[in-house]
């Protein structure tokens, strides 16, 4: 048996190295787009969706919405929990639209409705995409701003690098 090493930064607890940090991260995130999605299939399956209120997806949405799935994984391992939370939301609801999509020949219910036939109706999985997509834009720019000397020193050394080519 080996000895767990405890990382000296408070906020890191027993995940000693980066691999340990970058899959606990991912399984979070994964395990919370799960619950999110969980959520909006508990919604369509028991609350009544009228005949109009079904939006037909095409093939490449669902490809879009697998390619944004990966991307918000790889979100997700960056060093913010608002990222992650972001991302979660995000990924909750691209993959309750897909399983719905998937289950109904590319057709999606929308149970939750604002008003009647000429009204809008969406789901839960949508409130999550445009939860997730609004706590991704916060999260991502105050990442930026806390890391800008960073960032500044990246794209001055990258100009420079462009520069010296011949």
């Amino acid at each position: 048996m080996t000895a767990v090493e405890v990382s000296e930064h408070p906020r890191r607890g027993l995940l000693a190295t980066p691999s340990e940090r970058l899959k606990a991260r991912l399984l979070a995130m994964l395990l919370g787009a799960a619950g999110f999605a969980a959520a909006d299939q508990w919604v369509k399956a028991f609350v009544t969706t009228p005949d109009w209120a079904y939006h037909h997806r095409s093939a490449g949405w669902f490809l879009g919405s697998c390619a944004l799935f990966v991307a918000m994984a790889a979100l997700s391992l960056l060093p913010s929990v608002g990222v992650a939370v972001g991302a979660s939301l995000f990924a909750g609801g691209l993959l309750g639209n897909m399983m719905s999509a998937s289950a109904d020949h590319f057709y999606v219910p929308n149970p939750l409705l604002v008003g009647h036939t000429d009204g809008v109706a969406f789901n839960v999985a949508d409130v999550c995409i445009l939860a997730g997509n609004v706590t991704l834009i916060l999260a991502c720019s105050a990442m930026a701003i806390r890391n800008r000397e960073r960032i500044e020193a990246w794209r001055d050394t990258a100009w420079a690098r462009i520069r010296a080519r011949p």
